[in-house]
């Protein structure tokens, strides 16, 4: 199994990710142990093999007392919640790290990338949807992006503890194409 620490590996990225950790914490409270939570990660087209199964034990410290009650919509939380969790699971799994977020109409939701490489990252989160289903259709808006570059989609479904992190190759657009 494979373990991490939230705080520590968020410190690899150039975005602030503590601003996330309420969120993970209130997305998975129901889950954690003593600090602790299991996701099932699934790594598609990343690595030598085309898919990987992990188990992640990832702790949550300090946790409240107590779940608070958080100022913004359900659907925020549990995005935020998905973000904070992708932030943590690529650049464990991959070494790349959160570069900046991205503008509106991008396609996808931050810049990722090492000292050689640049992608783009897209995220998304659910409590209780097909995750499967979640994750082909962020796959479908990825590869529409209009850069055309190469990148992550990142899916987590907070209900069954199930992340799903890809890479993917757009396919270039020819000339007269829309």
């Amino acid at each position: 199994m494979d373990s991490i620490n939230f705080e520590d590996i968020g410190q690899q990225n150039n975005i602030d990710m503590a601003l996330f950790l309420p969120f993970v914490g209130y997305r998975l409270w129901p889950s954690v142990g003593n600090g602790k939570v299991v996701l099932d990660v699934i790594l598609r087209g990343i690595g030598e093999s085309a898919e990987s199964h992990h188990h992640l034990e990832l702790s949550l410290s300090p946790l409240p007392q107590e779940r608070a009650i958080l100022p913004v919509q359900e659907h925020v939380i549990t995005e935020w919640a998905a973000c904070g969790v992708a932030c943590v699971i690529l650049p464990f799994y991959t070494g790349f790290r959160v570069l900046h977020v991205t503008q509106a109409g991008d396609g996808f939701d931050y810049w990722v990338g090492n000292d050689e490489h640049e992608y783009g990252l897209e995220i998304s989160g659910t409590i209780n949807e097909d995750v499967e289903g979640r994750h082909r259709a962020k796959v479908k808006q990825f590869l529409s992006n209009p850069y055309g570059v190469d990148g992550f989609v990142s899916v987590t479904g907070f209900e069954e503890l199930h992340s799903i992190l890809s890479f993917h190759h757009p396919v270039p657009r020819r000339a007269g194409d829309e």
